[in-house]
């Protein structure tokens, strides 16, 4: 794929490798790279990097794909495409299914990863991640440049995904931000906990509805929203509030295990629901949206009228 950069007055007097480097957005190994491989041209001409650029001129630089060395093992699983071009695509992640190679799931293993590389015949990479158990929507880079171009809008912020969650209670307030700094339990465990000398971690959540189910409990539907981006931050934030997620088995209370145990709910309800960032090819704001995919069902748990 080639990305085409028209030198703006703004951009007038960088020279080439300024101009790589800041307004097209490449990183330092990417602009060795395709300067080291001729793939940088100014107005359809080579272009020496410390020549200085004009308003007006074309520059145009081809892509690197990923190493075909490193696509995913082939898998025969079907994915559910929400978008796709020649530069991302995000599909909808079902229940219990890894999003990429990991010490649980080796290499070879029936991942996300490994099934929309299948359907696309090429190697990529998930641009963030989702738990295993976690729904809903997850982009990824066709190409390098992409996913670190997505990651750098992921450290300033401008990535920004929301979320639908059950959980046990109501919350109170029934909209608010939780501000609670997070860290692992001990140095060597994967579980998270709400601790002074951890790192800062922010969430947002309204709740949309709340039941009242058969047993006497009520439990509520929410939006959520991390603005920071802790592995597991959803999770601990609402049991740090009292309202852990339905099925929850890793974060939860006495009261919501029994609960998620009498609804024969063996995974947290999460699912991740939209996405918004910059198009990093066209520039374009991007929202993408999928339906949230919960194995709670609300119909069959609720008291009668």
């Amino acid at each position: 794929m080639k990305l085409t950069h028209i030198v703006s007055p703004e951009d007038e007097g960088l020279t080439l490798h300024q101009l790589l480097r800041g307004p097209m957005a490449l990183s330092g190994r990417e602009t060795r790279n395709v300067k080291a491989q001729g793939a940088v041209t100014v107005d359809d001409a080579p272009f020496f990097s410390n020549q200085k650029v004009s308003a007006g001129m074309i520059v145009r630089v081809m892509l690197n794909d990923y190493d075909a060395a490193l696509q995913a093992p082939s898998c025969a699983a079907p994915v559910s495409v929400l978008y796709e071009d020649d530069a991302l695509i995000a599909v909808r992640k079902p229940a219990l299914v890894q999003c990429h190679p990991s010490p649980s799931a080796p290499g070879g293993s029936d991942t996300l990863e490994s099934r929309v590389s299948n359907y696309l015949g090429m190697s990529v990479h998930p641009v963030h991640r989702l738990d295993r158990e976690t729904t809903g929507i997850v982009l990824f880079a066709r190409l390098p440049y992409v996913q670190a171009h997505l990651q750098r809008q992921m450290a300033d912020g401008s990535f920004k995904k929301v979320y639908r969650a059950w959980v046990f209670g109501v919350p109170s307030p029934l909209s608010g931000e939780i501000c609670a700094p997070i860290r692992r339990e001990t140095p060597d465990s994967f579980t998270r906990i709400v601790a002074e000398d951890g790192q800062r971690a922010i969430s947002r959540y309204t709740v949309i509805q709340t039941l009242l189910l058969k047993e006497g409990q009520a439990v509520s539907l929410l939006e959520l929203s991390p603005v920071t981006g802790r592995t597991h931050q959803l999770r601990v934030h609402m049991t740090h509030i009292g309202c852990p997620l339905l099925g929850d088995t890793r974060y939860f209370s006495e009261a919501s295990s029994r609960l998620s145990a009498s609804l024969s709910l063996s995974y947290h309800q999460l699912s991740a629901v939209s996405l918004s960032f910059i198009h990093p090819i066209t520039g374009r704001p991007m929202q993408l949206s999928c339906h949230a995919d919960f194995s709670f069902d609300p119909a069959n748990a609720c008291a009668s009228p």
